[in-house]
């Protein structure tokens, strides 16, 4: 059988999972959103109208994001693409909230060669799920929500596919602005194999808080990804010692910083610790880890903006649109 010479293109990300084993459909970890990539890249916890958030905890939706819409798109390395969509319905302002989600990600062309290493041609190489989300609001403070994603995975001729699930939880206090999100995801069972042998799937446990400030136009978000398993560093630093325990505990943190939330326009920054230790050069600054952006609000739209250094040969570029169609196709009346 054919050896695809295709695990070059997952370079660009294949980083961020180095230390967790061999796992399939990594991509469902992938940030999604602009807002979100500006963030740090893990954020998950901001409490309002951004219907993208519920794509990473079911949990996050609220009546906030009644009839709310968010597309993404981001260019990486290498022509490798990739795109999401969210959107978000509140029946009759009940206590049920549901939500579409999809995704995909476009490895672009590849080059096949045999085991002598003769070219057999191009081939294509890519991955998409369809997500259909329910939470309950059950109090006040709290909400609980699941996400259940159908996956596809093609390389060549070759396919794969699984069932995968979320369940979160959120709690929420408007009163003091805090926002704890606790969600695990992508776990569940894998209907077709590579090579009909079962791969390990990319089950993650995340936990995120964010808080608003009343007096001052910022809120932080705090979020330590992949809890799943203590060690997610890479063996060795940058300068090829032997990483310790801080290491590997920083290494699970991400945060993030927004400028005038919700307003006309914000600005976001983050850090994504584990990035940028994994991508540090020795005596050289690559700016690694840190991500930044804005968003802009025009009528019932809001454009959004982040950069990020997700690789250590050049930077990733994500848009995203936000679209208030609850307000966009709401009755215009003139006296």
């Amino acid at each position: 059988m054919k050896r695809l010479t295709l695990f070059i293109f997952i370079s660009f990300y294949s980083y961020s999972y180095a230390q967790m084993g061999e796992e399939i459909y990594t991509f469902m970890n992938m940030t999604v959103s602009a807002r979100q990539s500006a963030l740090g890249g893990n954020a998950n916890s901001s409490w309002d109208n951004d219907p993208n958030m519920a794509m990473f905890n079911p949990a996050m939706m609220n009546e906030r994001m009644h009839n709310q819409a968010g597309l993404n798109y981001s260019s990486y390395l290498a022509g490798v693409k990739s795109g999401s969509l969210s959107y978000v319905f509140n029946p009759e302002e009940s206590e049920h909230f549901f939500a579409v989600h999809g995704r995909y990600i476009d490895y672009g062309d590849l080059k096949g060669a045999d085991e002598s290493g003769i070219a057999t041609g191009n081939f294509s190489a890519n991955d998409a799920a369809v997500t259909l989300g329910y939470a309950y609001r059950i109090s006040d403070f709290f909400t609980v929500g699941g996400n259940l994603s159908y996956v596809t995975s093609k390389i060549e001729r070759y396919s794969s596919s699984a069932i995968l699930a979320d369940i979160g939880v959120v709690f929420h206090d408007i009163d003091y602005y805090t926002t704890v999100s606790a969600v695990v995801r992508n776990f569940g069972k894998q209907l077709t194999y590579y090579n009909d042998r079962r791969e390990k799937l990319p089950i993650q446990a995340n936990l995120g808080i964010s808080q608003r400030f009343e007096r001052i136009p910022l809120e932080l978000n705090v979020t330590l990804h992949d809890l799943q398993k203590f060690n997610i560093s890479s063996p060795t630093d940058k300068n090829g010692q032997k990483v310790g325990v801080g290491r590997k505990i920083i290494d699970h943190v991400s945060i993030g910083a927004e400028l005038f939330p919700e307003a006309g326009f914000n600005l976001r920054a983050g850090y994504n610790f584990k990035r940028g230790n994994e991508l540090a050069i020795a005596d050289q600054r690559s700016f690694a880890g840190i991500t930044a952006g804005f968003g802009i609000k025009i009528s019932y739209f809001r454009l959004d903006y982040a950069w990020g250094r997700y690789n250590a040969a050049g930077n990733t570029h994500t848009f995203g649109l936000r679209i208030d169609i609850e307000n966009l196709l709401a009755p215009r009346y003139d006296w």
